[in-house]
């Protein structure tokens, strides 16, 4: 059975003046006004939905405590490393930017809690997640849709390695720049299924994303498409099993934390 005490108002507590007491406590994890002020500011909500994703968070800490788990620094030295790379930095150089914008605590302690709370809901998913062949190839023949595309594309690929130059080049194509161009005309079972999605993502006339691939950026200009098909099943079963399996995962999750929080200990004071 959940556990509310609400003394007084709930709206009138949150609409009041800005103190830093605590108003309202999660299995003995405290929430404070000051806490709620914050999480409505920066994301833009009001003060009693920004409770409750308080609320919600603090319902996650204490799984996380329940289940003893932890990250180490190694952990979180590699997560680091990833978003670095992503933006094509060094470590180094992305510690040096966080330290310089003085957002280097705030980014550690927030991969901190993210690495926190992937262990947790995948300790939760981990013996009820389960995807069978059926269930895949019965989401490809009734989604036929998703996975038409051309039989041909035209492109042409521009590469740099400055981001900013293909930046400029999206807004002035006739601009002179030192970029790398190159023009194709791929056969839909040539191309990996990534860049399948990619060219039927992006309209005829139009840039795609800018890709980083690891040795520089390169984006394509799609020109034309020619002809329908579909995109064979053995290169889209493992794209359609990872989304059945994020979508099964989130129901999982939700299910979790809504009995959770009917069972959670909840205090709510003025």
């Amino acid at each position: 059975m959940k556990k509310f005490l609400y003394i007084f108002g709930i709206a009138a507590l949150l609409n009041a003046e800005v103190i830093d007491k605590v108003i309202a406590t999660v299995n003995n994890l405290p929430i404070t006004s000051y806490d709620v002020q914050k999480t409505s500011e920066a994301l833009h909500v009001p003060k009693d939905k920004a409770l409750n994703i308080l609320i919600d968070q603090n319902l996650i800490k204490s799984e996380i405590k329940k289940h003893g788990i932890e990250v180490d620094d190694f952990e979180i030295e590699n997560a680091m490393d990833r978003v670095a790379k992503q933006n094509g930095l060094s470590l180094f150089e992305f510690k040096n930017i966080l330290m310089q914008k003085g957002q280097y605590k705030q980014f550690r302690e927030q991969i901190k809690d993210d690495l926190l709370k992937q262990k947790l809901f995948n300790q939760i998913v981990q013996t009820k997640l389960h995807i069978s062949d059926e269930d895949i190839k019965n989401y490809y023949e009734n989604h036929k849709d998703e996975f038409k595309i051309f039989k041909t594309v035209q492109v042409t690929k521009y590469s740099a390695n400055n981001k900013k130059v293909l930046n400029d080049l999206k807004q002035n194509p006739l601009i002179n720049l030192n970029v790398k161009t190159e023009n194709n005309v791929f056969s839909y079972n040539e191309l990996p299924v990534g860049m399948l999605f990619l060219f039927k993502q992006t309209k005829v006339g139009e840039f795609t994303p800018i890709i980083n691939d690891g040795l520089g950026y390169s984006m394509y200009y799609v020109a034309r498409k020619d002809g329908n098909a579909y995109i064979p099943f053995e290169k889209v079963k493992n794209a359609i099993a990872n989304k059945l399996a994020a979508e099964k995962r989130e129901m999982i999750l939700k299910d979790y934390f809504n009995k959770l929080k009917n069972r959670a200990y909840i205090k709510i004071y003025k």
